[in-house]
């Protein structure tokens, strides 16, 4: 008996799930609490933005002080070379009056007999001259020895101030070492800070866009996306039909691009691409659905040109067109699979992101109104051919 109530209550949750739509999520959020999402994202860019100045005011400091230091080295580096300049001054000094005073000098040098001192001494004319030679020659020879004591003082002087300006020369170095240090730490403190402040801003902008699309969808604030979608199916004016097919963006064509990793490109593709060459050619809903978003370029070139979202009612994915030259539908609106979306473009002239005529398709799991997400187009839409396949009425005309 418990075995058949196990098994009946198996079976009514998976009758009750199989019920449930098939863009259900647990994690989905309502609007109001996405609205406390990005103002929660606003909040932490701006706390951000003051941490960012408040280090970049630090990192400013760090940076003056290094300059300070590097000027006062400089400084140093000129004392130190006039220091040396002098000494090599004294020291010339030093060597030419004691070459100038050997000549003199051999006059008092009693000890060694020298005979130019006798010839000098005795060259004197009277007893008084005689007096006078010896203490004028004895007097140069003091002079000279007082001048080179007096230019070796100087040396010495000029020595210990070269060392203690070397000395603080080696510890501007090295505070110019930690200064340099600090600021680079402080520099990638700022671009981390920087970093997150950005993804911050860009994730309250697209939550703000979200949520003003779904206002503009008359969602509830306590509605999730897909409550508020299936609300609104319930009742449509619009007079979709939904069949589960799906067809191409194109009504004939083939494609140029297939999802995943391109190799010729060095790059990974986020979607599917559809050509035949056509410019301006009609591009419609792979299948029945709501037009959620069109995004309008910005600008003249703008990556994707005109782009637009169609959430699928009842088969649970988003599909978005891009590189459309113009748009034929409004946001709100309903749309079968023979709507035209609008024509095709891509030419490099007016899309930076495309080199050439086509419909880029990209797919999303559930309600979606920005190009975050991306899954494999395939595993929502059937029959998309190989690479290079040309399709007409077999992939699902109109």
């Amino acid at each position: 008996m418990k075995l058949k109530i196990v098994s009946l209550f198996t079976i009514f949750l998976i009758l009750f799930s199989m019920a449930l739509p098939t863009s259900y999520a647990a994690s989905e959020k309502t609007l109001d609490q996405l609205l406390a999402e990005a103002e929660a994202n606003r909040k932490a860019y701006n706390d951000a933005k003051k941490d960012k100045e408040l280090t970049e005011a630090e990192r400013n400091e760090a940076t003056a002080q290094k300059k300070q230091v590097e000027s006062e080295i400089a400084s140093i580096n000129k004392q130190i070379e006039s220091t040396e300049k002098q000494i090599e001054e004294i020291q010339k000094d030093i060597d030419k009056k004691d070459e100038q005073m050997k000549d003199i000098m051999s006059f008092v040098q009693v000890t060694n007999g020298d005979s130019n001192y006798l010839e000098y001494i005795f060259g004197a004319t009277d007893f008084t001259d005689f007096i006078y030679r010896i203490s004028v020659a004895e007097q140069l020879g003091s002079y000279n020895e007082q001048l080179i004591e007096e230019y070796n003082k100087d040396v010495e002087k000029l020595d210990n101030k070269k060392s203690e300006l070397s000395t603080k020369q080696s510890e501007l170095n090295t505070k110019q070492q930690e200064l340099a240090v600090l600021e680079a730490k402080l520099n990638e403190e700022i671009e981390t800070i920087n970093e997150g402040m950005l993804s911050k801003d860009d994730e309250y902008k697209t939550l703000i866009s979200t949520i003003n699309n779904l206002k503009n969808q008359e969602c509830k604030g306590n509605e999730t996306l897909t409550q508020c979608q299936n609300r609104k199916d319930k009742n449509r004016p619009d007079g979709i039909v939904v069949t589960g097919k799906t067809y191409m963006p194109i009504k004939r064509g083939r494609v140029t691009s297939d999802y995943g990793y391109r190799a010729s490109m060095g790059d990974y593709h986020t979607g599917v691409d559809f050509s035949n060459r056509v410019h301006g050619d009609s591009v419609y809903p792979v299948a029945a659905g709501e037009v959620v978003n069109i995004t309008y370029p910005k600008y003249s070139g703008a990556c994707g040109n005109h782009i637009v979202y169609v959430y699928h009612t009842g088969l649970g994915f988003t599909t978005s067109y891009w590189h459309m030259t113009s748009v034929n539908v409004r946001v709100g609106q309903g749309v079968n699979p023979d709507t035209k979306l609008g024509s095709m473009g891509g030419l490099a002239s007016e899309d930076s992101c495309s080199a050439g005529t086509h419909v880029h398709l990209n797919a999303f799991s559930g309600l979606h109104t920005t190009n975050s997400g991306r899954k494999n187009p395939h595993n929502y839409i059937s029959n998309i051919p190989s690479k290079g396949v040309y399709f007409t009425s077999s992939y699902g005309s109109r």
